[in-house]
């Protein structure tokens, strides 16, 4: 019988357990996960902190599903070692664990910043399901502003919903626009005047810069520009990065993240590696890159529990792809949005009175990228035609994306 082990209980180490039992009804699969909650739905956190998702939501699968599948989830435990000459995983406390098949899903761990006065209680990162809940015990507890720090993806879906427990919300982003690099100005505007209408209210090229507090709590902070906002609460979402310090010395080859080929194999024999914490191929740019996004995890998860288990389709590669909806407004973002080259057109289609901007790039005849903004139709087809590189032409993408909208043509 073989053994599996599985580090990372997210998206990509779940799906891998159901597609090698799939494979495998014989096998034993072991899940380790640092968190105390059995696996559960990460990007539903900001729905859960503003009321609309429930704790019976939450949970990727009922605890049924992983007896009947039997798949073992060792909770609340931190792999500190890998030992590849015994094959074997180290946990903290010494407990050595064999395996035939290993997969590294571990995922990513919030950035933090070491501002003066922070360590007081109310200023923390959000990335568990216990974070949430801290969360919703601070803003249920004072009526008072929310601070969020960054303006990324986590930090936008944060903001609103804290906002929607009813509590003035402030943002600040210390770049000059949201979600940078990858939406650019036009893109930004359009979703900065969405959260001013939904009562939150952004400050870009701000940062923090000194933190106050009262009584072992946070009460206030002073920002770049001489702000004193008063808050009881300061969520920081500045970024992510992968969580493989625990490989440090195992021989196996990283970078930013866990080096992949197009079978989810690292350099080490019988040791596969997917999700946030993965450096894949990216067929655009012909680089090795890390994409933290869930879709993007649980597909390679699915593929790379097919490929331990003896199967498996081959990977065409990653690229950025994410969707996300910020206070009502509906935003896509594949591959390139920002011209990386010489020779790239840009076809941007725009109706400013129904809040839709739609941008495509094309690049010797390929489209490799795209920001879709207030209305995403077509993103499947888009992410398929970057994906396999489709030839294609300014004059199709008009006509099958971009029709109904005042339309510009520039090369980069």
């Amino acid at each position: 019988m073989k053994r599996y082990v599985i580090i990372g209980g997210g998206p990509a180490g779940i799906n891998a357990a159901s597609a090698i039992r799939a494979r495998d009804p014989d096998g034993e699969i072991l899940v380790f996960d640092r968190d105390q909650d059995p696996p559960y739905y990460r990007t539903e956190l900001d729905t859960y902190i503003g009321g609309s998702t429930s704790d019976a939501d939450l949970p990727l699968h009922p605890q049924s599903y992983y007896e009947e599948q039997r798949i073992i989830l060792r909770l609340r435990t931190v792999v500190t070692r890998l030992l590849p000459e015994e094959r074997s995983i180290e946990l903290a406390g010494g407990e050595r664990v064999p395996y035939d098949s290993l997969l590294l899903a571990p995922g990513s761990l919030p950035l933090t910043v070491p501002w003066p006065g922070s360590q007081v209680s109310g200023v923390m990162t959000i990335r568990t399901w216990d974070d949430a809940r801290r969360v919703i015990r601070h803003v249920t507890e004072s009526s008072r502003t929310v601070l969020v720090v960054g303006g990324g993806v986590l930090g936008l879906i944060l903001a609103e919903g804290i906002r929607q427990r009813g509590r003035p919300v402030v943002l600040l982003e210390r770049e000059p626009g949201l979600w940078a690099p990858v939406l650019d100005e036009l893109a930004s505007d359009l979703i900065r005047a969405r959260l001013g209408q939904a009562g939150i209210q952004p400050f870009l090229r701000e940062e923090v810069t000194e933190v106050f507090g009262e009584g072992g709590r946070v009460a206030a902070v002073r920002t770049t520009a001489g702000q004193r906002i008063e808050t009881a609460l300061v969520v920081v979402a500045i970024g992510v990065r992968p969580d493989i310090e625990f490989l440090r010395g195992s021989g196996v080859r990283t970078d930013r993240g866990i080096f992949i080929d197009h079978e989810f194999r690292t350099n080490i024999r019988d040791i596969f590696a997917a999700g946030d914490a993965v450096q894949g191929y990216d067929p655009i740019s012909g680089q090795f890159r890390v994409v933290t996004n869930w879709n993007n995890a649980a597909e390679q998860g699915k593929l790379a529990g097919a490929f331990m288990a003896g199967g498996g389709e081959a990977y065409r590669g990653v690229i950025l792809s994410n969707t996300e909806s910020f206070c009502g407004t509906r935003v896509s973002v594949l591959g390139h949005t920002r011209p990386a080259s010489d020779g790239t057109l840009v076809l941007a289609g725009l109706d400013q009175a129904k809040g839709i901007y739609r941008k495509l790039l094309l690049q010797q005849d390929k489209l490799v990228g795209a920001l879709l903004v207030g209305n995403t139709s077509g993103e499947g087809m888009m992410r398929k035609w970057i994906l396999e590189g489709k030839p294609t032409s300014s004059a199709e993408l008009k006509s099958k994306f971009l029709t109904g909208l005042v339309v510009e043509e520039k090369n980069a």
